[in-house]
């Protein structure tokens, strides 16, 4: 295919993904000329990556070559760069909840995950939490994963012990904690099928199953047998990962991410539906 087209083809199917988005946008009250400014970094920072990984000379005009962006902005964004990066953010809650649904220690025979004492020096809520952090109480550890609809305070035995109430980590109570899901997900997926459409490398796994002319019921049986799936597979890959970072020591540079998604919509046309 002729570079030419390929542009065109891939600004296209930029454009067809990128409806579920604006749509979003418009819903939260976001218009064009606020986006065009988020995007403005994005595209000077990426132009200055691929030309620090090609070895060049990073001009204002190699940039704007490259990005599209006019060279007076590029040398105003040197001045007082606006960076789109953002800064990643270490949430001890989903480092307790993620040790929590992955450890064995924290498994009853049968495979579900164990009731545990709020405190105590045995196994405990109040241990789990030390052993992923010691500097934030293991009570403040709790009240946010309740606040976040995650778990719950009961008392079992005359005892007060901590329930969980999901086995993924999707707050239901934070608008917050849900964006930063959000970024970090599409995120992810979208490198994952961009790096396989660039063939830079060995393809990694971005596969997707459908099944069409379903009833609205069938479509909630598949819906919850996903969830089934899900978390089968998640306490697989987390078992396996503490397993691997115990064995690493903690001291590796690649962080690994493991998602899927169920989708129900129209047969047709669904990315533009409301």
């Amino acid at each position: 295919m002729e570079p030419l087209e390929r542009q065109a083809r891939v600004l296209e199917a930029v454009r067809r993904v990128s409806v579920p988005l604006v749509r979003l946008l418009i819903d939260e009250g976001v218009g064009y000329q606020s986006l065009l400014a988020q995007l403005k970094p994005v595209f000077i920072e990426q132009a200055l990556a691929q030309i620090a990984a090609r070895g060049e000379k990073a001009t204002d005009s190699a940039v704007s070559l490259r990005s599209g962006v006019q060279r007076k902005e590029i040398n105003a964004w040197r001045r007082q760069p606006l960076s789109s990066a953002r800064p990643v953010k270490r949430s001890i809650p989903s480092e307790v909840f993620a040790r929590w649904v992955s450890d064995p220690l924290y498994r009853t025979p049968d495979g579900t995950v164990r009731m545990l004492p709020r405190a105590g020096a045995e196994l405990s809520f109040e241990t789990l939490a030390r052993s992923v952090n010691q500097d934030v109480h293991p009570l403040s550890v709790l009240n946010e994963l309740i606040r976040l609809g995650l778990a719950r305070l009961d008392v079992d035995g005359g005892q007060e012990a901590v329930a969980l109430l999901q086995t993924g980590f999707v707050p239901q109570q934070d608008w917050a904690e849900l964006i930063e899901l959000f970024v970090d997900n599409l995120t992810a997926h979208l490198s994952t099928a961009s790096h396989n459409l660039r063939g830079s490398g060995p393809a990694q796994l971005e596969q997707a199953a459908y099944a069409g002319g379903l009833t609205a019921r069938s479509a909630e049986e598949l819906a919850a047998l996903s969830r089934e799936l899900w978390a089968a597979m998640m306490n697989a890959f987390l078992t396996e990962a503490t397993r691997l970072h115990a064995q690493d020591g903690g001291r590796g540079d690649r962080l690994v991410r493991l998602g899927a998604y169920f989708h129900d919509g129209p047969a047709t046309g669904d990315e533009a539906q409301p």
